[in-house]
């Protein structure tokens, strides 16, 4: 291994290690247990190199004195409201308000029914659902498991054999249902995808196929496109504070094949001043013809050298 490897691999090690969960938590754990939430809008520019098509709409620093609230590794746009949900690496999950709004909005913070049967932790790492009947599928770290959650509060879920050798911290991080009921899951690491036929805990074993985002990036969630395409989110450890680089591609599910790259096409990279943070979670919402509203939520890792930051992207994706 080249020296210079082996010195950024030491540096983002140690960057890791001051990031992770646990150090410098900001929770106080005598807080009250208020679900505020306050949101501090950016001044920010949009970065360098963004196509036409791509506009930041808009960011806000979210900030909530529940000792509960952070760590959201995964987002959905809320059926039920004119918000999101938002589901943390904790097994909790918060109904937030949609920006923006003047000073400080009505939130719910709680922990997410548990399975009985699927041990802690119960770190949720990727949400997908049906609008149709509003069922909801996750994806859990640790565990290399997916499971369905109804409407009526059944539970049930399946530890694929496919997923049997992926490294238990590095799951299924990544997990979108396509609009023909088809599922595609992503490892955070490793390189490996499967596209499920159908719903994961009844399908035969799926289709696998490799994922090479460039450089070191690592999926960290996807969602649909109107026009069928899924948009992917990626990280990388660098060497800057804060040390996240995010990337979106796009890639067609229709080009999908066994045992073969799936093709990528870069979107933009989110690395501006102001804005690099630790991007886990992603919703997509369409917002007139040829054109959906993106949006990203940040992971702070409860810390307190990070932020839990909302951002809104307007993609003319038919442009």
């Amino acid at each position: 291994m080249r020296r210079p490897r082996i010195k950024r691999l030491a540096l983002v090690v140690a960057l890791s290690l001051l990031i992770a969960p646990g150090t410098w938590l900001r929770d106080d754990p005598n807080a009250a247990a208020q679900d505020l939430v306050r949101l501090e809008q950016l001044d920010v520019a949009q970065p360098e190199g963004w196509p036409d098509g791509l506009t930041l709409a808009g960011a806000w620093n979210v900030a909530n004195p529940n000792p509960d609230f952070g760590g959201y590794s995964a987002l959905r746009i809320d059926p039920e409201g004119a918000g999101f949900i938002a589901y943390s690496d904790r097994g909790t999950y918060a109904r937030l308000p949609r920006p923006p709004f003047a000073g400080s909005a009505p939130a719910l913070t709680a922990v997410f029914p548990r399975d009985p049967l699927l041990h802690d932790p119960q770190d949720v790492e990727s949400v997908t659902s049906d609008p149709a009947s509003g069922t909801i599928w996750m994806g859990y770290e640790n565990h290399n498991a997916i499971r369905r959650y109804s409407p009526n509060g059944t539970s049930q879920f399946v530890q694929p054999r496919a997923m049997d050798k992926w490294k238990s911290n590095s799951g299924p991080e990544s997990m979108v249902r396509l609009s023909d009921g088809r599922f595609i899951v992503l490892a955070e690491a490793g390189g490996d995808g499967l596209l499920f036929a159908g719903d994961p805990l009844t399908s035969d074993e799926p289709l696998k196929f490799i994922i090479m985002p460039p450089g070191e990036f690592l999926p960290t969630d996807m969602a649909q496109l109107p026009d069928g395409r899924v948009l992917i989110l990626f990280r990388d450890l660098q060497l800057a504070w804060p040390p996240f680089a995010s990337l979106l591609m796009v890639a067609d599910p229709a080009a999908i094949r066994k045992g073969k790259p799936w093709p990528l096409t870069e979107l933009a990279r989110i690395d501006g001043a102001g804005l690099r943070e630790n991007y886990e979670g992603m919703a997509i919402e369409p917002d007139g013809d040829g054109v959906a509203t993106v949006w990203l939520i940040a992971d702070d890792n409860l810390s307190l050298l990070q932020r839990t930051l909302l951002l809104k992207l307007r993609y003319a994706y038919g442009g």
